[in-house]
Order: structure tokens, then C-alpha cells, then sequence
């Protein structure tokens, strides 16, 4: 299907521009694929009439309150 496999090209290339942006290691693939699709499942499409795939499941707006920078620099506190 070439929807389908244009849809994991896609997937691919996004994950391979936010390691390369960053300068993160391939170790990081899992995290860097599951934001591209997070990111993408929240991003409006024409072929939902400019919905989000989240929307259209959900039936409401997807909160991006909480979305940070992919590969930013962050802390852990253990008390």
C-alpha cells in the first residue's frame, strides 16, 4: 500500500532529522520514532479535513501544553 509506506518514510525521515539535529546517537531511535509519531498523531491532515488523527479518535483537541524540545537538556531531582 503506498499510503502506508509512505506514511513509515516519513516516520524515518522525521527520526532521522531530530537524532542528526540534536547529534544524539542511534541509541535513541525508540525515543526519537515514538515523539514522530506522537507529533504526528497531533498534527492536522487534508485527508481528515484538517483534523488530527488524535481528534478524529477522541472526539476533542489534543493538549500541547506540555511539549518540550526534542533532545533538550534536562534534570533529575531525587530527593
Amino acid at each position: 500500500n503506498g499510503v502506508s509506506e509512505r506514511r513509515n518514510r516519513y516516520i524515518l525521515e522525521m527520526t532521522r532529522c531530530m537524532l542528526y539535529d540534536k547529534n544524539l546517537p542511534k541509541t535513541f531511535w525508540v525515543e526519537a520514532a515514538g515523539t514522530t509519531v506522537f507529533l504526528q498523531n497531533r498534527l492536522p491532515t487534508k485527508a481528515l479535513k484538517d483534523q488530527t488523527p488524535f481528534e478524529v479518535w477522541y472526539g476533542y483537541k489534543p493538549s500541547l501544553k506540555f511539549l518540550k524540545i526534542f533532545g533538550c537538556l534536562c534534570f533529575t531531582h531525587v530527593p
